[in-house]
């Protein structure tokens, strides 16, 4: 007996008052990259290997059967395969429905299947990103009295003073530079007194 069996749709049994099943076909197939070189050749240096396809030739004699196939492809059931083989976690990529005078009351099909492999999320040992950072700094300190913007505001650039001038000093040197010869004045206004933003 040959089994499709579905995580949401059920059960589709391939028996002789629903259908049998003619031809399984299974596809082991890799990808082999290729990198031109000078001189018209080619460098293949990695190989990957693509996902597992199952393909199920047969002829059905009820269109309930199909019906339920139609289901499974439609909600991307995760389905098992029991025949000459087993083969678990496949998913419909390919369902054709094919007719023929040989088999007036019914119908052949094809089924393509594609394994697949499903993952589930999960939070790796990495350090906390700075917003977490700053938040929990934050939180510390609310609790002891200061504001949660002095935990995360920044002081941005520093200006250290080596040696402090008096401010006759100051005067002394803004007017010798006041006596030197002056550039050319540039334009008193601008040519386009106001700006009303992009247009």
């Amino acid at each position: 007996m040959y089994t499709l069996t579905g995580q949401k749709c059920g059960t589709v049994r391939f028996q002789s008052d629903v259908g049998i099943i003619t031809k399984e076909s299974l596809t082991r197939s890799s990808s082999i990259t290729d990198n031109p070189v000078e001189g018209g050749s080619n460098i293949n240096d990695h190989v990957f290997r693509n996902a597992q396809q199952f393909s199920l030739t047969g002829v059905a004699v009820s269109q309930s059967a199909y019906s339920k196939l139609e289901q499974m492809w439609q909600k991307g059931d995760i389905l098992t395969y029991t025949g000459a083989v087993r083969i678990d976690m496949l998913v419909i990529q390919n369902l054709v429905q094919n007719f023929d005078k040989s088999n007036a009351n019914g119908f052949g099909f094809t089924i393509t299947l594609k394994k697949v492999q499903i993952v589930s999320s999960k939070q790796a040992a990495t350090s906390t990103m700075m917003s977490n950072q700053d938040a929990g700094k934050a939180q510390e300190s609310s609790s002891s009295g200061t504001s949660q913007t002095a935990a995360i505001s920044a002081d941005g650039l520093k200006t250290t003073v080596s040696e402090t001038i008096s401010s006759s000093a100051y005067m002394t040197y803004v007017n010798s530079y006041s006596s030197k010869a002056q550039p050319s004045a540039g334009p008193s206004s601008r040519v386009t007194p106001s700006y009303n933003g992009l247009r």
